[in-house]
Parts: C-alpha cells; structure tokens; sequence
C-alpha cells in the first residue's frame, strides 16, 4: 500500500513540542538531520523523543519514529513503526519525485499483492 500526502497529513511530535498537519516533506525536512547517524544496511534505529499520528486518525493511533537504511544502495527513510514489525516507511519516490509512505513489514522480503497486504496490516490506515 503507497499513499502520497495530497490529502492524508501527519501530525509529529518532536522533543515534546507537537507540529499538526504536517505534509510528507515537512516531516522528511524535520527528521532529516537523524539521517546524518552512521548506520548499518537493514538497521533501524529510534529517534528520540518523537511520535507521529496521522492528522485523520480521531483516536490519535501512535507511531513511534526511527531511521531505517535500506539494504542496498544510500537511501535512509524515516519510518513511523506501530510496533517492532509494522508500520511505514516514508520516503521520497526516485522516479516522481514524489513523497510518500508505504506500508512495511520487517517479516517481508518481497512486496505482496494488495488484497494480500491488507489481510496483513493491523495498524492505522490513512484514509
């Protein structure tokens, strides 16, 4: 499941100051100096003091915020984790330019079809 940022926000609180309805970009903008940490290839690691929730999400459904490197190449995405296997990533698309977050799961080694993935995800889905 990709979502782009034209109508689903992102509420993040950061060193407990809350920044409500914030776009993709603004969050990548706002947790891009924990990419400059030295990381390993699959390590995820969290950013202190930092949650998210999606501005739609009446009962406020916490995402905890950690710095994921991807497995190959350099990219380093910003991941908003429901627990210790679920959540999304949130990067920027190479080829649109893009931001958006997809739906992740560390037990997956391969993308699943769609109907698949939705009998999989248990946390919150933007709307």
């Amino acid at each position: 499941m990709i979502i782009n940022d034209s109508k689903v926000k992102i509420n993040l609180e950061l060193g407990g100051v809350l920044h409500e309805m914030l776009s993709f970009e603004m969050v990548d903008r706002m947790l891009s100096p924990f990419k400059n940490q030295e990381i390993l290839p699959k390590q995820m690691i969290s950013i202190p003091n930092c949650y998210a929730y999606f501005s739609s999400d009446n009962e406020n459904n916490c995402f905890v915020c950690k710095i994921y490197k991807t497995s190959f190449g350099t990219d380093i995405w910003i991941m908003l984790m429901k627990d210790e296997k679920e959540g999304y990533a949130l990067y920027q698309n190479p080829e649109s330019l893009e931001y958006e977050i997809a739906w992740y799961h560390s037990k997956l080694e391969e993308p699943l079809a769609p109907d698949e993935e939705k009998k999989l995800i248990t946390c919150y889905v933007p709307e």
